[in-house]
């Protein structure tokens, strides 16, 4: 019975030591692939500030203005770009969105008697 034990011990050391290097090599692999995720990331980054700008500087500053604004607070606009060009019709989306918006905003006019 000794001996049995030994040997079972013994396979389940061997299985967990064997699982954990599995483990090991699967976070390593996820290690490196991070790291070459983020190196990307930080070059395409760099070329996006090299990249010329789109929007008259007035354009930037006032929605640097509104955003800070909104959040009260510092902070950085990467890229601002327009959904469709100004030339463009609008689509019927964003008209009947407009649509909604400008009719929610009726203002009833009194009567002189009532």
């Amino acid at each position: 019975m000794g001996r049995f034990a030994l040997t079972i011990t013994a396979v389940g050391l061997g299985i967990v030591f064997l699982v954990q290097m599995a483990i090991a090599v699967v976070v390593g692999i996820l290690k490196r692939l991070d790291a070459r995720w983020q190196a990307h990331e930080a070059s395409r980054d760099a070329a996006a500030l090299e990249r010329q700008q789109t929007l008259d500087d007035t354009t930037l500053v006032l929605v640097s203005a509104a955003v800070a604004t909104m959040i009260a607070g510092r902070s950085r606009i990467r890229s601002v770009r327009r959904l469709l060009p100004a030339d463009a019709p609008s689509s019927p989306w964003s008209a009947q969105g407009r649509a909604v918006l400008q009719g929610s905003h009726i203002i009833a006019r009194k009567r002189d008697g009532r």
